[in-house]
């Protein structure tokens, strides 16, 4: 899993009046077409609660899927990719669960524990965290990028790697040391806190910006209009 504690230490060590002050620079500082967390989450406020979310469609539900210009509703996109990939049965049975589980936007609604106990109860299958981790790995190198995030800053750093794979830059790198370590502080504006704990300048800052607005926080909107359950 990802994590921010390093960030969060730095947070409670701050005073309140540099905490004050840092926040007032960071009005004034870099364009307007900076990230904004709250543009990624509008109309998705359950994002964060991914890692608690079950499940609930029933397969009436999930069959109910748009189909897309491909000809394959989002799901069977992904399963499709599964297939080509050189995993045995066990493995392929474990990821055909794991897509299961993922929701219209591409973001894996139930935690890696929960769908171990889930495969366990429900298809008789005994598996370790450690296979399903596996297997969720490859799906996360699935297209689109982003898919299988089990939240907003893993699938950001999921399509980071992406780009790397494709042709890496210091510009890349930086930005996937500043999502991994500083992504609080990045999703409230707290500029110059990164700037002055990364020890970068405030140009380096804004490419790192700019390429993160370029990606996709829903991968899985982004094969074309997802079906939403009608709610009576």
């Amino acid at each position: 899993g990802l994590e921010s504690s390093e960030s969060a230490e730095h947070e409670l060590n701050d005073s309140s009046e540099e905490a004050e002050f840092d926040e007032a620079q960071d009005e004034m500082t870099l364009s307007n077409d900076d990230f904004d967390i709250d543009d990624y989450y509008k109309g998705e406020d359950e994002i964060p609660e991914y890692k608690l979310q079950v499940n609930n469609r029933s397969r009436d539900e999930e069959q109910k899927e748009i189909p897309f210009s491909t000809g394959f509703t989002f799901h069977e996109y992904l399963q499709e990719q599964l297939g080509l990939r050189d995993l045995d049965e066990r493995k392929y049975q474990i990821g055909l669960y794991i897509i299961g589980n993922i929701d219209d936007s591409g973001y894996l609604q139930r935690s890696v524990p929960s769908m171990v106990d889930d495969l366990a109860f429900m298809q008789y299958l005994e598996v370790s965290v450690a296979e399903v981790e596996d297997v969720l790995d490859v799906i996360q190198d699935f297209d689109p990028p982003g898919i299988g995030a089990r939240n907003l800053q893993e699938c950001l750093l999921i399509q980071l790697y992406h780009k790397q794979k494709e042709q890496n830059s210091e510009n890349l790198e930086l930005a996937v040391k500043l999502i991994k370590r500083y992504f609080n502080e990045f999703s409230k504006k707290h500029y110059q806190k990164i700037m002055k704990r990364a020890n970068i300048t405030e140009e380096q800052l804004q490419k790192v910006i700019d390429l993160v607005v370029s990606l996709n926080p829903k991968p899985g909107n982004s094969m074309g209009e997802t079906a939403k359950t009608v709610q009576y």
